[in-house]
C-alpha cells in the first residue's frame, strides 16, 4: 500500500479529535464507571466498522451523491444528539457511589446503541471514508488484502486510543465524586451534544 505509515498517522490524529463519540465516551465513564465506558467505546468502533463496511461496498458513494439520503442520515444524527443532550440535561444528578443501582435500571445494550448511533449517524464520516481510503489503495496489487488492513487499522486505532482514555477517565473520576461537580459537568456534557446536534442540522454539506 501507498504511504501506509501516513494512513496511521492521520487516523490517529482523527481518533484523538474530540467529537460527539468523545463526549458520550467521557459522560458514560465518569458517571458510570469503566464497564459502562467500554460498551460505549464498543459501540463507536461498530459504527466505524460499519462505516468501513459501507465504504468498501461502494454504498457510501451513492449515499454522498444523493441529496435525501445525506440529509436523512444528517438530521437523523443531529436529532439524536440534540436528544441525548436534553435527557442528559434533564436526567437525576449522578451519584459515583451507585453504579450497580443505576446499571440495574438502565439497559446495558443502551451504551453500546448510544456509541453506535453517535457514529453511524455521522454523515461526514460517509464522505470520509469514501475519499480517503481509497487513497492508500494500490490497484490490481492484493486489493482485497489492502481493504482490510485499510479497514482494520481505523478501528484498532480508535479502540486502543479509547481504551486508554476510558481507564484514564475512571482513575481520575474519583477526584470528581462531588455532587456539585457532577451536577455542573452534567449540564456542561448536556449543552454540548446539543451543540454539536445544532451545528450538524446547519452545517452546510
Amino acid at each position: 500500500m501507498d504511504h501506509y505509515y501516513l494512513f496511521v498517522i492521520t487516523t490517529l490524529l482523527i481518533a484523538l479529535t474530540p467529537g460527539a463519540d468523545t463526549v458520550l465516551v467521557t459522560k458514560n465513564t465518569l458517571v458510570q464507571g469503566k464497564g459502562v465506558g467500554f460498551r460505549t467505546v464498543g459501540g463507536v468502533c461498530t459504527g466505524i466498522t460499519i462505516h468501513i463496511a459501507i465504504a468498501v461496498l461502494g454504498l457510501s458513494t451513492i449515499i454522498a451523491n444523493s441529496v435525501l439520503l445525506f440529509k436523512i442520515i444528517k438530521y437523523t444524527g443531529a436529532a439524536f444528539l440534540i436528544l441525548m443532550g436534553i435527557f442528559t440535561l434533564f436526567s437525576k444528578k449522578p451519584n459515583l457511589t451507585s453504579d450497580t443501582t443505576t446499571l440495574e435500571k438502565t439497559s446495558k445494550g443502551s451504551y453500546f446503541l448510544q456509541g453506535m448511533f453517535s457514529n453511524v449517524l455521522n454523515p461526514k464520516a460517509v464522505i470520509f471514508f469514501m475519499s480517503f481510503l481509497p487513497q492508500f489503495i494500490v490497484p490490481g496489487e492484493h486489493t482485497l488484502l489492502q481493504m482490510i488492513i485499510i479497514g482494520i487499522t481505523p478501528v484498532l486505532i480508535t479502540f486502543i486510543w479509547l481504551f486508554f482514555y476510558v481507564n484514564l477517565i475512571n482513575y481520575i473520576r474519583v477526584w470528581f465524586n462531588k455532587p456539585s461537580f457532577l451536577s455542573v459537568f452534567q449540564r456542561l456534557t448536556g449543552f454540548m451534544l446539543i451543540t454539536l446536534g445544532m451545528k450538524l442540522a446547519f452545517e452546510k454539506r
